[in-house]
């Protein structure tokens, strides 16, 4: 129950953020709410409202079932005494009826006259009537809700500049001349002049979508309901086809040349990002922010070591992915191809989206229902000179990625 209801929060605090963002984006722009934009948040509020029904109904439940967990823990245990019954002894109804006689005898006694032997002799003769013997009329419950290994958290997505999708096509303006200040010469010589260019940066969206078509008995006769199942794998595969699109993009945009990474030391590794950061602030005039890393990148940074075996980079935890090692906010993501490490600029990433949702049409002639999801988005890297990638060297034999084993090739030189 706790992991449903947690499902339910984390939905509905989603849509509850996408409706902050693009309401303080009309604010930011200094403008009303377009038409497209209301109908988005009028949906996303009408799914926020069925949220909050199930919401208060699985709490309700819970709240119930905790106070019944808290009295049975307050009431008093039960005596238990210890028994030892002697084994019976192999019924046989011959022995205890002998004859038809003998049965209508025993039922007379039991039923009218209440004898309590009779009774007894009775329920010895009654045929017991167990689960085995009707496994078909027990119901075998499938129990929700449906397990997913489909991971939608989109962290490279999450880390971009995102903004909303302004049309299908659509410019980027950059400056590519600046105007000219320079030191006058003399006095009342001219002073620098240089005219300033600003040229654009085409950008064209991808659509992203899916369908199916649902019979009506499938919809009507599933539990849990096919339908909500089907809608929220729709959310969740958009998701992750949209995120390794853009992680794709993101990688394939970048024309820096990589620095190579000296060792497999913590030591080896702060080198190469300091050496990765000084080039990004020479290039573009600003320090980068982010490290881009893969999961066996990130793997691999965690399991190095300083000079005294202590890990190199403390902030790293192996129970989340999340860290600022060396000052830098961290992005793990599994889109990423392996071994990849990039350090970088993440105002530099710009995403674009306009999420349709679900969408869903009614076909009565053959009893179905034709289902469907639908985004468009755009990634856009506004400054490739702003990320450098890091190439990692092959790990070291036996799986350490210690200071010692610099430490001990060189001495062994000696």
């Amino acid at each position: 129950m706790g992991a449903y209801l947690d499902r339910l929060n984390a939905q509905f605090d989603e849509i509850r953020t996408g409706i902050d963002e693009l309401v303080n984006r009309a604010a930011d722009e200094n403008r009303d709410v377009t038409d497209d934009e209301q109908k988005r948040v009028d949906r996303d509020k009408s799914r926020m409202d069925e949220l909050t029904s199930a919401i208060a109904h699985y709490t309700e439940i819970e709240s119930k079932a905790e106070k019944v967990t808290a009295l049975r823990a307050n009431a008093p245990a039960p005596r238990q005494t210890a028994t030892v019954r002697e084994p019976e002894p192999e019924y046989d109804i011959a022995r205890e009826f002998p004859t038809p006689g003998d049965y209508a005898v025993t039922v007379h006694r039991a039923m009218v006259l209440r004898e309590p032997d009779a009774v007894e002799t009775l329920n010895r003769a009654t045929m017991h009537q167990k689960t085995t013997d009707n496994p078909g009329l027990i119901p075998r419950p499938v129990l929700g809700p449906v397990i997913s290994l489909i991971d939608n958290s989109r962290p490279f997505v999450n880390s971009c500049n995102r903004r909303g999708l302004p049309a299908g096509s659509f410019d980027r303006p950059t400056v590519t001349q600046h105007v000219a200040v320079d030191e006058q010469a003399a006095e009342k010589d001219l002073t620098a002049s240089r005219q300033m260019t600003i040229g654009k940066i085409p950008v064209d969206a991808h659509t992203f979508a899916g369908h199916l078509n649902i019979s009506r008995q499938n919809i009507k006769w599933t539990s849990p309901a096919i339908l909500n199942i089907v809608f929220d794998d729709f959310a969740a595969v958009y998701a992750t086809r949209t995120c390794d699109f853009a992680s794709t993009e993101f990688v394939g945009s970048i024309t820096n040349a990589p620095v190579v990474v000296g060792g497999n030391t913590g030591a080896d590794l702060t080198e190469a990002l300091y050496g990765a950061a000084a080039s990004i602030l020479a290039a573009t005039g600003s320090l980068p922010d982010t490290l881009y890393a893969s999961p066996d990148a990130w793997g691999r940074m965690g399991g190095m070591a300083n000079g005294i075996g202590m890990p190199a980079f403390p902030s790293l935890s192996i129970e989340s992915t999340a860290g600022n090692p060396l000052g830098l906010s961290l992005v793990v993501d599994a889109h990423f191809p392996a071994n990849t490490l990039i350090l970088g600029a993440s105002s530099r990433n710009e995403w674009y989206e306009d999420v349709d949702g679900l969408l869903q049409v009614q076909e009565p002639d053959v009893l179905g229902q034709l289902v469907g999801y639908a985004g468009f988005a755009a990634y856009l890297n506004t400054v490739p000179a702003a990320f450098t990638p890091l190439t990692l060297p092959a790990p070291v034999a036996g799986g350490t990625s210690g200071a010692t084993s610099k430490t001990a090739s060189s001495s062994g030189g000696k």
